[in-house]
Formats: structure tokens, sequence, C-alpha cells
């Protein structure tokens, strides 16, 4: 089919230049510019369209016997359910609605019915869709938990627990397992389903709502503590949290700003006062005068990062403590991977 598409619209631009050229030599046509450009154009148009609709609709025929040959077979929709890493696999002519979570194509043919268009593989499922398995498809659930009603033949397999769905973290990587953790205890969501992102950086706002999900996402009633923290957005219950605790504070008089990059010793104050808060033994500390860079660690975060150091969390590079260094996500991921691995010990 699509090389008779392909074929129609070849077809269809040489005769466009047929029309320039006719128009540029008016005076030596034996066909009139008003015949090319009416009449006849109209009807070749008109015979491209009816040599695609027969085709597709051969196409989108055969498909629906399909569908409806395994229909029969097994009833009408039925809810399933899938949590990170399964994988869920259809044969052609199955069907299914996604209704909840992040899923990803990882091979065969998948038809998104709702807007028309095949969904590429590494692409996203999108809620609320109805799609259509015009091969045998395999799709990967790439959230905490997903569902999707199913008509068809589909089957959920458990998937391997270090498997990522982001393309963009390599198994390699030295923050391979510390994004797994991150991701399958639900601290962390990709920047879309197929991308994690590990090097951009983390916002202050984004390192409060990931505490407050690794704290276990405790109810918040919304207070004006910060001025610039509006009720209803993304960040305000864990920031409200964090504030309402004492584990982070404000950057001057009523105002968070939650937008700014979080550096590495900001995010060693924010663990060691929540270790605080949770009643953990903060009293490890290591010294930091073999590290470089120790007269660019601020007095407000001296302890902080002297713990951060002695318990594991936080290491140097080359040598450095790097205090003021935008954290990135990958190491954030790592640093609340240490976190929970020390806290376990407590």
């Amino acid at each position: 089919m699509k090389k008779l598409v392909t074929g129609m619209l070849v077809l269809t631009a040489l005769m466009g230049c047929v029309l320039v050229v006719f128009s540029a030599s008016q005076a030596e046509t034996l066909v009139s510019r008003s015949y090319l450009s009416g009449i006849f154009w109209s009807d070749l148009r008109a015979t491209v369209k009816q040599e695609v609709d027969r085709d597709t609709s051969a196409f989108y025929t055969e498909a629906a016997a399909q569908a409806e040959q395994v229909r029969g077979s097994s009833g009408s929709f039925a809810a399933q359910t899938g949590v990170s890493g399964d994988m869920v696999t259809g044969s052609v002519g199955s069907g299914l609605i996604w209704t909840s979570g992040n899923g990803v194509v990882r091979s065969g043919t998948l038809v998104d019915a709702t807007v028309g268009s095949e969904v590429a593989v590494g692409g996203a499922l999108s809620v609320g869709h109805r799609y259509l398995a015009g091969t045998d498809v395999a799709l990967m659930v790439a959230s905490g938990a997903a569902q999707w009603m199913a008509e068809g033949k589909w089957s959920t397999a458990a998937g391997d627990p270090t498997r990522l769905p982001f393309t963009d973290v390599d198994q390699n990587a030295w923050y391979h397992d510390d994004v797994v953790y991150v991701y399958r205890n639900g601290l962390f969501n990709g920047e879309s389903p197929t991308a994690f992102e590990p090097g951009n950086k983390m916002q202050r706002c984004m390192m409060t709502t990931v505490l407050h999900r690794l704290a276990g996402k405790p109810a918040v009633s919304y207070s004006s503590m910060f001025r610039d923290i509006p009720n209803g957005q993304w960040y305000t219950e864990g920031t409200i949290w964090a504030g309402s605790l004492g584990v982070v504070t404000g950057v001057e008089a009523g105002r968070f700003d939650p937008f700014s990059n979080v550096t590495r010793q900001e995010i060693a104050v924010i663990l060691y006062r929540y270790a605080g808060q949770m009643g953990y033994d903060t009293s490890v500390t290591a010294a930091l005068s073999g590290f470089g860079d120790v007269g660019s660690v601020a007095s407000w975060g001296n302890q902080a990062m002297s713990w951060a150091v002695g318990a594991g969390i936080l290491n140097g590079s080359d040598g450095l403590l790097q205090p003021n260094g935008d954290a990135t996500r990958a190491e954030v991921a790592a640093m609340l991977h240490r976190f929970a691995s020390w806290s376990e010990r407590q």
C-alpha cells in the first residue's frame, strides 16, 4: 500500500511539473492551460483518491476481520494491570484502550486508532486512546503501575527488575543502578516515558517533591508560607511539607525560589535535616580537610557535608567536593540511593 501511495504522489508531482512546462510555452501547446489546471487536474486528483481509498479500505477491512476473529474467541474488553518493567504482548488484530500510567512500544506495529497513525517503536502510549495490533506487538509498562482494557489475545509477563524504559541510561553507566532504585521506588519519573535525562540539573522544587515521596507522601495542608509556592502545583505538597518540617528554608523572607538549581551542598543539608527529623543517628562525620576545595564549603553547610561524607552519601570527584556545583538528576539519584542504604542500617 505504501508503494501505491508513493507512486500516486510522484505522479501528482510530475503532473504539477507538466503544468509549469505548458504554462511556459503556451503558444506551442496542443492542450489549453485552463483544461490542464481545471478538468484534467480535478479528474487526476479524483482518480488518485479512489485508488488510495480502495487499497486502504482493503487494508483496514483485513485488520478489522482479524480483530473480529480474535474478539469472537475471547469476548469483550477486559481490565488488565501491570507494574513497571512488565512486558505486555499481543497478537495481530488484538486491541486495547490504555487507561492509566505509561506504556512504551518495544516491537511490532501498533496503530493508534484514535488519531489514525502508527506508534513508532520507542513511542509512548496515550491515556484514553484505542490501539490495534497491526502485527504481533510487545509493550512495556514504563511507570510504577498501569492499567488498560484489552480485547483479543494479550498476555503480561514480569519484566527484568533492572530493566529501564529509558533510552538514555546505559547499562554500564555509573548511575544505572541508582536510576533503577529511584525509578522502581517511585521517587523519580522520567522527563518523558523514554528519557530520564540524567545530566539535567535538579531544581529545588524537584528535590522537595522527591523527598516527600521518599517519606511516603504524608498528608499536607496547604500553607502560604512561601509566596512563590501557589496551591495546586505538582511541587506544592512536597515543598510545603518540607518547609513545615524545617527540612528546607526559603532563600529570603517568604520566598522559596522553586526553579533554581539545587547544589550538592544544599542537598547534603536537606538530607541531614531530614535524617534528624526521622530520628536517625547523624553523629557519624568525616574530616573534609583532604579535599582541595574544602574552603568552598559554607559555614552553614559544614556539619551536613561532614556527615554526608562520613555516611558515604557524598563522594568527592578527583579530590574535590564541588559543594557549589549544581547537582544533576543522576547525582541526586545516587545520593538518595546511598541515603536509603545508610538509613536501613540505622
